[in-house]
């Protein structure tokens, strides 16, 4: 059938989770007194809310789970009602996480330790999520999703990544790469 749309999903699970496993990495390094790079940690942000949201989250809110709730999946509770939950979550604190750069860079009292937390409940909000759609979702919908609807999907999944821009994706994807290959890169020095 070649690539599916579940396939693409989970492709972009594994860069989502290479940036969650990188800002794990600076959590330690906060717990070692050691310094964030600000910009970087301004790419993190962009990668979360036009990657993580408005490309992967959109793919489900949009496109995915209305086919889900179509082929008869609740639309409320688990797992979609959890899942869309998670999302509003997830972008409250990368917004939080947004705001607390500036202050952290100043570093005003307090900052560090606003911006550990924030780190710290992005990753426990990711995680969670990533492993519900892997092993939950993803294959339930194996088993539901036909080979049409599977060919519309992956066809709207093009038509989003156009709106976002190919190359912005391209872009977000190898930031992902580089901090795969160098977790540490969050951090000075």
């Amino acid at each position: 059938m070649g690539t599916t749309a579940i396939n693409q999903m989970s492709a972009e699970h594994r860069h989502i989770e290479t940036v969650i496993k990188a800002l794990g990495a600076a959590v330690s390094a906060l717990d070692e007194s050691r310094r964030l790079n600000a910009d970087e940690l301004r790419k993190v942000v962009e990668f979360l809310r036009v990657y993580a949201d408005r490309r992967h989250h959109q793919r489900e809110e949009g496109l995915f789970f209305p086919l889900l709730v179509k082929l008869g999946v609740p639309p409320h509770g688990c797992p979609i009602g959890g899942l869309n939950n998670d999302h509003e979550k997830g972008r409250g604190l990368v917004s939080a996480l947004e705001r607390q750069i500036v202050p952290y860079e100043r570093q005003s009292a307090e900052a560090s330790a606003a911006l550990q937390q924030t780190l710290k409940d992005i990753i426990k909000l990711y995680q969670h999520h990533l492993w519900m759609e892997d092993a939950m979702v993803f294959p339930m919908a194996e088993k539901l999703v036909s080979g049409e609807d599977n060919r519309e999907l992956v066809a709207k999944f093009a038509e989003l990544d156009r709106a976002i821009g190919l190359e912005t994706v391209e872009r977000l994807e190898q930031f992902a790469q580089r901090l795969g290959s160098r977790p540490g890169s969050l951090v000075i020095g």
